[in-house]
């Protein structure tokens, strides 16, 4: 048997799929975010992973936008704004950021963009602090406003859970 928080072993039987107890096994989530809230991000940023519990912390691996276009596209301030993975309770900026974006440039960026699209990128930004994520959950938001589109956004989110 594994350590509690190391990689397990995954078992294959002939009807089941069982994990060992100690395995940590990866973890997808899909968060749906609509219009309204898109356009309410830099206010009210959106949970993608619950706090996984005292004793342990998230630990994001993968995440996947993908853009729905609804026929109007949104427009934000210079086009060159950025969007964030961070942890729950904490300023969304790129200081403590999982995974960053910038999400409205012009060329590359998905929000502003005129089709469906999805943009892909693993996560990772340094050095965290232990006491900010400690039974945190993780949170997508955008500390600056877009305006006036009316597509959708799914955030893909991969991870772990390990113990502190």
């Amino acid at each position: 048997m594994s350590a509690p928080g190391t990689w397990g072993v995954l078992n294959f039987g002939p009807s089941a799929l069982t994990v060992t107890p100690g395995s940590v096994v990866p973890v997808t989530t899909t968060t749906n975010i609509t219009s309204a809230q898109l356009l309410a991000l830099s206010t009210t940023p959106i949970t993608v992973a619950p706090a996984p519990g005292v004793g342990q912390y998230l630990c994001p691996i993968y995440m996947i936008l993908e853009y729905t276009y609804g026929g109007t596209a949104y427009t934000s301030g210079a086009h060159t704004q950025d969007c964030f993975l961070n942890w729950g309770g904490q300023v969304i900026n790129s200081s403590n950021a999982i995974a960053l974006y910038n999400w409205a440039n012009a060329t590359t960026g998905i929000i502003e963009a005129t089709q469906s699209c999805i943009f892909l990128q693993p996560c990772g930004n340094g050095l965290m602090n232990m006491s900010v994520i400690a039974n945190n959950s993780v949170i997508f938001g955008a500390p600056n406003p877009v305006t006036l589109g009316n597509g959708t956004l799914k955030v893909i989110l991969t991870y772990v859970v390990l113990p502190v």
